[in-house]
């Protein structure tokens, strides 16, 4: 018991007054009042104070009641008895005994715990002592744990005696953790005695409130008091005056005869100003308030409260150690921290008060309500912090909880009754929290029964889980290509967990008879990896039988190695149960991980998937049998067809379902609770982000490899380069590219369609620099592209976040990849940084004018201004050698592929960029140096009368709120 005397001064060692419990994982107690004494009232015993007595006020009385109620409750518990007595101090207040009969009559009705004044009466038939309160020690044993309190003082007060703060505690595991001493202990310790200092002062304050509004209310009575008093005075000296002068109304309102003035009554006034101050004589005030400074007088003003201001927010995991954790905690506390706040994540039973303390704001999870839980809010509503109920699925709605709607209750060996209970709960840990968040627009809409402002955060991917997914495709050969490797095609069900019976189901005949149908099939299914049991019950699928060699057995993986097994498959299948309201609500999971993968999906029509997946384009879509069965023999049969539907899906999912959109919902969410405006702002930007019209997908031209070299590392960057009959200064090109700092890099030319000898020669070179690059691929446009084009084929081939775009005639310095990755953060969509001009000459020097603000002989650079959107109003300020970010790409429906109008893709993607609020970043430093000659594509094309009247209008029609200050064609001097 040596821990006891570490929390006490050190002139009362070892003095042991103190008792200590882990409130972070109460019993099962009667009730959740019965869970709030553990967490207010249970250490009244850890008080760092000089003198640890207790006094005989009744608040600390009360305090006492309540612990020996809450101690008594979990020793019955323990022990399973129903019948013992509590012996308490003569000394103690006259109530105590009361009151505690009180408190263990709500909390205890089945039992029979008797209080009677110690030493006890009629010892031979009374029930084994379970506690004693008394003023001295005393010897003795019990059959049941004894917990004594002791040492009477004199003044009147009572403290706990050093001798006997725990004695006789028997088998008892309670008390034995009581009087263990570990570092977890005393973390809780130091935890519950902050909670017992906070809740004393809020107590106090509680007190001190409720006496001045007590007083208040009694001088607000006496204020009406005396208004009435003097209204009916007044009444009854004008009906005097009108019995005096009845036929003179002019004098009713003179001054009284000398009769009336003569009668020895004070004035009105008077009476009333003397009563008013026997009625508010001064008292004392229970609140120390400064009185004002005569010299600031002037000045002072009603201060408002402190605006609230979200910079903390706590994800509170209801159900740890499951996937859904990964989601909907983790995930969303990293969109949380790109987006500028500080995040945690904490399991619902290690809630502590300095937890809520912490935090502005607190986001449950799937967290069923309970005592404990009911004390974070109760403390959470005392530390004014804002709470959010968070799901994932209708958790939510008791009557819901039926076989006949979630299939999945008869699997996991629960009972319709346990669910509801579990759902209930749920429902009042929401009705508790001021605001909802969950993941598809179905939940919002049965979220917004019970709250009207639920935020919509879908369920996301973080980059760990994309660099995962690539490099196991890669694994397989070149993404994008179709690989033969042993000639099967593998439909793969990553069931999660054994709750899909009813949605396999269905489908489970269509896909025995494509096994039978195509004996190259395989179905891969998934099974516990220690029984070996399937996820799948298969006694419920005879029809898989007959073709039971052609399933292909997986073990369960972690969720870090799902995107493995995804890229293994060739089709992956995500049947529900359409028209029923629990799967209909279900996320697009399987959707993008699938997608991440390289793997095409077929799904059933549920509202989520459907305005996720475009049926033939980003995949497949099957409600009947027959549609099942056509749609997979369809993706069988054409591998091509499977690729670029993957390839499709991957684009589509990069920006809406990754970590830098999610950060951008999680930022007008969170910053939305910061009052009025930004509620209004937040509103207004988020509307004004959904009547933005779908950007599309990148349109990727045909194209073939020439050339693969994949060393399966993992590089930072990418450099694309884009080559158009640019033999004459490709190899510079390159040689540029190959002198880069960065050590680890990928590189991908796009040869688009030349006449000239640039295929070979770049052939040629990369046979010779394999070993310099982690990736090297040579790519050709089966038909000439054009610019944006060829920049979308090299964008597709590339596997890394950031990809620097980089033309044939221009190079890059050896510092440029480098110094502009590491100027971007997580959400930064692109890079640029300042470029010089040259020429066959050299340096290319500036035209001096008299707006020029240049010295003499200063050399021409593009992308000199900093980064701001409105600098596009007039014209492009950026060039196209600039590092970009492939979600961002993604996000904007990638360059625009036009022949009619081609030049401009450049500044067409940064103002597509700033239509969707996608920052870029100026880098002020030369990184690049730009070619200036006659055939130059802006030379031979873009700067042409006729061709920029159409680049104008093109680009203009797809921006109308850009106002282009130079129309007319102006060709770069060479």
């Amino acid at each position: 018991m040596s821990f006891f005397q570490d929390m006490l001064p050190s002139a009362e060692k070892p003095t042991r007054t103190g008792l200590l419990v882990n409130f972070s994982k109460p019993p099962s107690l009667p009730s959740s009042e019965a869970d709030r004494f553990l967490v207010r009232l249970a250490l009244l015993l850890t008080s760092e104070k000089t003198d640890d007595r207790i006094t005989s006020n009744r608040q600390d009385v009360a305090d006492h009641v309540h612990l020996i109620a809450w101690l008594t409750m979990i020793l019955t518990e323990e022990k399973g008895i129903s019948t013992a007595r509590i012996e308490y101090s003569p000394r103690l207040p006259s109530h105590t005994g009361q009151n505690l009969r009180q408190l263990l009559d709500t909390h205890l009705p089945a039992s029979d715990i008797r209080i009677v004044p110690h030493p006890p009466r009629n010892n031979e038939v009374s029930p084994p002592v379970l506690l004693q309160v008394i003023g001295d020690a005393t010897d003795g044993s019990a059959s049941f744990p004894v917990l004594q309190f002791g040492a009477h003082h004199p003044e009147g007060s009572f403290a706990f005696a050093p001798e006997n703060v725990l004695i006789h505690a028997g088998d008892s595991p309670f008390l034995g953790f009581l009087l263990s001493d570990t570092p977890e202990s005393r973390h809780y310790r130091q935890a519950i005695q902050q909670l017992l200092r906070n809740d004393r002062k809020t107590r106090l304050l509680q007190t001190r409130t409720q006496k001045v509004q007590q007083e208040s209310l009694e001088k607000t009575h006496i204020i009406q008091d005396l208004r009435v008093s003097l209204r009916m005075l007044s009444n009854s000296k004008a009906a005097t005056l009108a019995d005096i002068h009845p036929n003179n109304p002019a004098e009713k309102n003179t001054a009284p005869s000398v009769e009336a003035a003569s009668i020895p009554v004070p004035p009105l006034w008077l009476r009333a100003c003397r009563r008013l101050k026997r009625s508010l004589r001064p008292r004392p005030s229970p609140i120390d308030i400064p009185a004002p400074n005569p010299a600031t007088d002037e000045d002072v003003t009603l201060s408002s409260p402190t605006p609230f201001s979200v910079s903390r927010v706590l994800f509170i995991a209801g159900e740890p150690g499951t996937p859904g954790v990964l989601y909907r905690c983790d995930r969303n506390a990293a969109a949380a921290r790109d987006a500028g706040f500080e995040a945690r994540v904490v399991p619902c039973a290690s809630v502590g008060f300095d937890d809520i303390r912490w935090a502005d704001v607190m986001v449950f999870w799937r967290v069923e309500y309970s005592g404990h839980v009911s004390t974070i809010f109760d403390l959470a509503r005392s530390e004014n912090v804002m709470t959010i109920f968070d799901a994932d699925d209708i958790v939510f709605v008791p009557h819901y909880a039926r076989v006949d709607l979630i299939d999945g209750i008869r699997s996991i060996g629960a009972t319709e009754e346990q669910i509801e209970r579990c759902f209930s709960d749920m429902r009042r840990t929401f009705l508790r929290c001021d605001q909802g968040s969950t993941t598809t627009a179905e939940l919002v809409f049965a979220m917004h029964s019970l709250r009207p402002v639920v935020h919509l955060l879908p369920n996301v991917y973080d980059m760990t889980s994309l660099k995962r997914a690539r490099m196991a495709l890669r694994m397989r050969g070149e993404p994008g290509s179709v690989n033969a490797e042993d000639g099967l095609v593998r439909i793969g069900y990553a069931a999660g967990s054994r709750t899909h019976q009813r949605d396999f189901g269905p489908i489970c005949t269509t896909i025995a008879d494509i096994l039978h149908e195509r004996p190259q099939v395989r179905l891969v299914l998934f099974r516990e990896p220690d029984t070996h049991r399937p996820i799948l019950l298969m006694d419920e699928f005879p029809s898989l039988i007959p073709v039971q060699d052609q399933i292909e057995w997986r073990d369960m993986v972690p969720l870090a190695e799902l995107q493995d097994e995804f890229a293994r498959f060739d089709i992956s299948i995500a049947p529900l149960e359409t028209g029923n309201v629990f799967c209909e609500a279900k996320s697009e999971i399987k959707f993008f991980e699938a997608a991440l993968s390289g793997v095409v999906t077929v799904a059933s029509p549920t509202g989520p998937f459907q305005r996720v997946i475009h049926h033939g384009e980003t995949g497949l879509l099957a409600s009947s049998p027959a549609e099942w069965h056509d749609t997979l023999i369809a993706l069988i049969d054409n591998p091509e067809r499977r690729i670029r539907m993957a390839r499709d899906a991957y684009h589509s999912i990069l920006w809406p379902f990754g970590p830098q959109a999610q950060a951008r919902r999680m930022k007008l969410a969170l910053t939305s609770l910061n009052g009025d405006d930004a509620a209004a702002l937040a509103v207004e930007t988020g509307l004004a982000r959904d009547r933005l019209a779908p950007s599309g997908l990148p349109v990727i031209p045909a194209s073939r490899t020439l050339f693969h070299h994949d060393a399966l590392g993992e590089a930072p960057v990418t450099v694309v380069i884009t080559s158009y009959n640019y033999e004459a200064h490709l190899l510079d090109a390159l040689e540029s590219v190959a002198a880069q700092t960065l050590p680890v890099l990928d590189l991908i030319v796009v040869e688009d369609g030349s006449s000239d000898g640039s295929l070979a020669l770049a052939t040629t070179w990369m046979e010779r620099h394999r070993e310099r690059f982690n990736r090297l691929i040579l790519r050709q446009s089966l038909t000439n592209a054009g610019l944006g084009g060829a920049r979308n084929i090299g964008m597709d081939a590339a596997e890394t976040v950031h990809v620097m775009q980089l033309d044939a005639d221009n190079t890059l310095r050896p510092e440029a990849c480098e110094t502009l990755l590491g100027s971007m953060n997580d959400g930064t969509a692109y890079a640029y940084p300042l470029i010089a001009c040259f020429n066959e000459n050299g340096p290319v020097l500036m035209d001096m004018t008299a707006d020029t603000q240049h010295l003499p002989g200063t050399p021409e650079l593009l992308g000199d201004l900093p980064f701001n959107p409105l600098s596009l109003v007039s014209g492009n300020r950026i060039d196209a050698m600039a590092m970009v970010t492939k979600w961002a790409w993604a996000a904007v429906g990638g360059y625009y592929v036009s022949r009619e109008a081609m030049g401009w893709e450049d500044f067409d993607l940064w103002c597509s960029m700033a239509e969707r609020g996608l920052p870029g970043h100026h880098v002020p430093q030369i990184l690049a140096d730009y070619r200036q000659h006659e055939t130059s594509m802006t030379n031979a094309s873009t700067e042409k009368d006729a061709h920029k009247a159409r680049v104008v209008a093109f680009v203009q029609a797809r921006h109308p709120w850009i106002r282009l200050s130079a129309e007319q064609a102006k060709p770069r001097k060479n």
